[in-house]
Formats: C-alpha cells, structure tokens, sequence
C-alpha cells in the first residue's frame, strides 16, 4: 500500500536534518547512540530524522550535537548551504504495511519553495 503525504517544513530545518544524519551515517553513529551522547531520550533523534514526527532540532540541541560530534565550535557543525528559501513544501512517498498503520519506507519524491 502506497501513501502520498505533503509536509510543510521550513528549509532550514528540513536541511539541518539531513545534514546532521549525512554526519551521523559517515560517522557510522546510529539514532539510538547519537541521542544518547546528546543525553536525551534514545528515540530522539529517530524522531527527528522521520518526517511523519513534528519532532525538530532547537538551538539548545546545536551545543548536545556539536559535543556529541566532537566540535568545538558550533559553527564547525553547521557547514553547510544557507537555504535558498524560508518554508518549503516535502511531498513523500511512503510504503505502508498492510494495515496501513505504520510506514515501512519513506522517499522524499518532491521539494517546492512556498511564496
């Protein structure tokens, strides 16, 4: 069973996110451990990381994420592209399970800037 699912999410946050888990994966850390080094509940970053969660990364988590990685500077974690655009638009293609209660694989299909 397939469902199509819009989200809207600002960029910043929407990037902060895959950047923090492209860090995590090449790092080879998992969820569970990162939210643990961060000392926060072991599902947090899970949370974070699924788009279906309203969960996101707040200013208090830059410092527990920098530490976490190893920065000394907040501003060493956060290098990457400044977004091109404020709110945006996820379109996300999710494979359900049979119930249709729980999304077995999510794949970003589309991202639209919002005027």
């Amino acid at each position: 069973m397939m469902k199509i699912t819009e989200y809207t999410i600002s960029q910043f946050d929407f990037d902060l996110i895959n950047h923090i888990k492209t860090l995590r994966l090449e790092k080879k850390i998992s969820q569970e451990q990162l939210s643990i080094s961060m000392g926060l509940a072991r599902s947090f970053v899970g949370n974070v990381e699924n788009i279906n969660e309203s969960h996101k990364y707040s200013t208090r988590h830059l410092t527990l994420l920098a530490r976490a990685f190893g920065y000394k500077n907040i501003s060493d974690l956060m290098k990457f592209p400044t977004p091109q655009y404020d709110r945006i638009k996820v379109t996300v293609k999710q494979t359900m399970n049979e119930s249709g209660t729980k999304a077995l694989r999510s794949e970003v299909v589309k991202i639209e800037h919002l005027k």
